[in-house]
């Protein structure tokens, strides 16, 4: 039990310190007004996505969150025989937990922001992690 807390662990601090490196890259030269006026003008996507480069950034989450899986599927979820459910533990509980905190940090400041990077975070964590082990798990029967 105690390795998988240590998977658990590793999965989401090496998670949620990479999403925030992400995020502070993508709103680096970001005005809220710009982002306020997503909402109130007709603006294209095009220009939201790469004005911002939201979609590199979530790219690089991702793939960074899928190589902590490989690793920590390959290092400790395998070698100690873990099941299916300790498996889906290690895919969902960083992403309820990230998920949350994200949501609780600044709630006051920009509340439609972070409800889309708690999204955003949980989806990105729960794909790539989830395919990681899947993967892995192939690849080692």
């Amino acid at each position: 039990m105690g390795m998988l807390m240590i998977a658990i662990g590793l999965g989401f601090f090496g998670s949620i310190i990479t999403f925030f490196i992400c995020e502070e890259l993508s709103l680096k030269d970001s005005d809220f007004s710009d982002i306020k006026d997503v909402f109130t003008q007709e603006l294209s996507l095009d220009d939201g996505l790469t004005k911002y480069g939201t979609v590199k950034y979530m790219a690089i989450y991702i793939i960074v969150v899928f190589v902590i899986g490989l690793l920590v599927s390959t290092q400790i979820l395998i070698p100690s025989h873990f099941g299916l459910g300790y498996l889906m533990a290690y895919v969902f509980l960083p992403s309820l937990i990230g998920s949350l905190i994200i949501l609780l940090v600044k709630w006051r400041f920009q509340p439609l922001l972070k409800l889309i990077s708690s999204f955003l975070f949980g989806a990105g964590y729960m794909g790539a992690s989830a395919f990681a082990v899947a993967f892995t798990h192939l690849l080692s029967k």
